[in-house]
Order: C-alpha cells, then structure tokens, then sequence
C-alpha cells in the first residue's frame, strides 16, 4: 500500500514523501496514529495545498525540542535510597 507521510517516521521517510508500507502497517499504525493517509489522487491534492503549513508545524515542533535539550544539557539528576532491610534483593 502507498501511503503519504504525514509527519517524519522514522527508518521510513520524511513529510511528503510517498512510501510503499505493508498493508497491516498503514492500516494498524500509520493511519490511525495520523503518521499517514492513504496516496490517493484527492489525498495527495489536499496534501499538497496543506503542505506549508505542515512544514512550519514541525519545524516549530522542532525547535522546541531543540530548545528543550539546551535547557536539560548538564542537567544532572541523583536519587538516593536507603538499602532494605531485608536480603530480598541479594543473589540467593
């Protein structure tokens, strides 16, 4: 089955690009999750009229989570616990 990306899938395309899927794939996955739509001559019009904005929706999504990676960059984070009192844990 063709289908049309709507977004970037990874080990599969970016958005746009027109990729040949296993049927239970798009059907099970990609098209309920809203990744893809089916390549039809009226989905891929549609797409192709709606696809700027697409583009200017994932680039922000981008940059947000670019942003959100420079604020978390040495951020360490340390979790102290106390051992229990029993050996449940230990090799038996």
């Amino acid at each position: 089955m063709q289908v049309i990306l709507m977004e970037k899938v990874a080990n599969l395309g970016n958005l746009g690009d027109v990729v040949k899927v296993k049927d239970g794939y798009a059907r099970n996955f990609l098209i309920p999750e809203g990744k893809a739509k089916r390549a039809t001559d009226a989905n891929l019009k549609a797409f192709e009229s709606k696809r700027a904005e697409l583009e200017k929706a994932q680039n922000a999504a981008l940059a947000k989570a670019q942003e959100h990676g420079t604020r978390l960059e040495g951020f360490m984070l340390q979790i102290t616990r106390r051992p229990a009192r029993t050996a449940a844990c230990s090799a038996r």
